[in-house]
């Protein structure tokens, strides 16, 4: 395969795992390793960790386990001895997976996993506690909450560890990169990941229309969290498992929703993508290219987006974002560990749509479901406003917020303990409320003062559109004037953002809308511009300084606008 991709002149982006998933049995790992006892992950209760997965359910292995850990040094060994002449520069290989969707193979109830000795180890190193509870006690909140947490730093651990087992096996001196699956980042230690593993943390996308607007969340997140905000598995097939994602638009086929939900990925600042599940095999449909290598109908659209987004350089195309929201999680871990379904998962909550809470509507802490609230809240006010923001982790710098003209920290009764305090050095105007925290991300006593340039987020956003609208007013002043140019006017569902060169020449411009129905709106051009064109719909032609668009529901359009002299 190596040798094939050399010859055709194709880079190679390789992922040796241990978990590749690509809708293998048991994810690719072998079942000799899973049986072993040693290797297996361990639940509170002391039983296997199983994981429901067609064509059947298997044992998932500890990440902390020693023994897996030595079966992972044996495997990257013998991958070593294949791969090692094929290593870049002289050779196709230019970036390593280090694992594929680490999440605690979907199994993320609070008190579920992992209880094997050797994760029971790093628990004691990373808490100081000697026990590990094993499920939720109002009486022993902050140690509740400090598993939680510790959760998200094992899965860093154990990348940073696979990391090494590849340096040492010969791997060493190779970009590496890790993929999360489809849902909330802030749910995960993008952080902490990337300096354990050196590389960027990306996400996969398989969406429906519907959820589009999800979608750019997710895609705001990673342009905030991520040290190369990259989609590394955009899906242009489907696991035969689950309903089909096209299907569920009104019932019927929809040829373009693939597209679009490339186009509002890069919308939200993805600059990179790996276009997943393109070559038909049994463990999926709708690859876009067949068994046989010819590219199926519905796949046309692959070639000109590619052939602009080369044309535009992309990747260092740069949109500005005045606005960055703090994803906080000191709330959302009470959530978690107070879920009343423990030790279900919480993306099946998730999935089911219970309410504004999302899964923390599950549990019995009223401040989680009100932080999950406000975070929704503020960005339908940044989307009426039309002002383009990141979503950044509780982990960034005084330095990194200070980037942004104003940073949005909802806050409740608690906020973690670090945050805060860079939050009081940034020099950006700081938003913060409705409520002062007065406790930390362990429920502790907080003292610390809080920032100084500070707003305050007012209750009433939360429960009048009017309230909502207010805020939008107060976030758009805030943010700064906008351009004159590539703007919108028309149908408050739809945004436009902009995308320019080191110059500050504007060579693209996506627009995207969130209603159920397709929308007609016009785009405010910058002067002198006669035309833009679509990849897929040809050259439209600008009329006194406007062109009209017609939006599908939940669609985008990705215009290129033309290089000047």
């Amino acid at each position: 395969f190596l040798e094939l991709a050399r010859a055709a002149g194709l880079a190679v982006l390789l992922r040796p795992g241990p978990a590749v998933n690509a809708e293998l049995t048991s994810f690719g790992m072998p079942d000799h390793v899973l049986a072993e006892p040693d290797v297996q992950a361990v639940t509170a209760r002391g039983t296997p960790v199983w994981l429901p997965s067609p064509p059947r359910a298997w044992p998932v292995p500890s990440y902390a386990s020693t023994a897996f850990r030595e079966h992972v040094t044996r495997w990257y060994r013998a991958v070593a001895a294949v791969v090692g002449p094929h290593l870049a520069p002289d050779g196709p290989v230019v970036a390593l997976g280090v694992d594929n969707e680490a999440r605690g193979f979907f199994r993320m109830g609070a008190f579920d996993h992992d209880y094997h000795p050797d994760a029971l180890a790093w628990w004691r190193e990373d808490s100081g506690h000697a026990e590990a509870p094993r499920e939720w006690h109002a009486d022993d909140a902050a140690r509740c909450a400090a598993w939680v947490r510790w959760k998200e730093r094992y899965l860093a651990r154990a990348l940073g560890a696979f990391g090494r087992v590849m340096d040492d096996a010969g791997l060493a001196g190779i970009a590496r990169f890790h993929n999360l699956p489809g849902s909330e980042l802030v749910h995960a230690d993008v952080r902490g990941m990337q300096a354990a593993i050196g590389g960027p943390v990306g996400l996969d996308a398989y969406t429906r229309r519907g959820a589009f607007v999800d979608l750019a969340r997710h895609a705001a997140a990673l342009a905030g969290m991520a040290t190369v905000p990259i989609a590394f598995e955009v899906g242009v097939g489907y696991a035969p498992w689950f309903p089909p994602l096209s299907a569920w638009n009104r019932g019927a086929g929809d040829p373009t929703r693939e597209r679009d939900q490339l186009v509002r990925l890069l919308a939200g600042g993805v600059r990179g993508f790996n276009l997943f599940m393109a070559v038909e095999r049994e463990r999926f449909y709708g690859a876009a290219v067949s068994a046989e290598g010819v590219l199926e109908p519905h796949a046309a659209w692959i070639a000109p987006l590619v052939t602009a987004l080369a044309e535009v350089d992309w990747p260092a195309l740069r949109c500005a974002r005045p606005v960055a929201l703090v994803a906080t999680r000191a709330d959302e871990r009470f959530g978690l560990a107070t879920c009343l379904l423990d030790p279900i998962t919480p993306l099946a909550s998730e999935a089911l749509g219970l309410g504004p809470g999302g899964a923390s509507e599950l549990g019995t802490d009223a401040g989680a479901v009100l932080a999950r609230r406000w975070r929704t809240t503020v960005i339908a006010a940044l989307d009426r406003a039309r002002v383009a923001y990141a979503i950044v982790d509780e982990g960034a710098s005084a330095a990194e917020l200070s980037a942004y003209r104003v940073v949005i920290c909802p806050t409740l009764e608690r906020v973690d303990r670090a945050l805060w305090a860079e939050l009081a050095a940034a020099t950006c105007t700081v938003i913060v409320g409705p409520g002062k925290p007065a406790r930390d991300e362990l429920d502790r006593p907080l003292a610390t003062a809080g920032p100084r340039r500070t707003g305050k987020l007012q209750a009433d956003a939360l429960e009048s559109d009017a309230g909502l609208a207010a805020l939008a007013a107060d976030l758009a002043e805030l943010a700064g004037p906008a351009d004159p140019a590539w703007r919108l006017e028309g149908a408050p569902s739809a945004r436009s953002v902009a995308y320019a060169n080191a110059r500050g020449d504007v060579r693209v411009v996506i627009v995207t809308n969130d209603e159920a129905e397709p929308v007609m709106v016009e785009l405010v051009v910058e002067a002198e511009t006669e035309t833009l064109r679509d990849p897929f719909d040809g050259v439209l032609t600008v009329s006194g300084g406007r062109v009209a668009l017609r939006l599908p529901a939940h669609g985008a359009r990705l215009l290129v606008v033309p290089t000047r002299p």
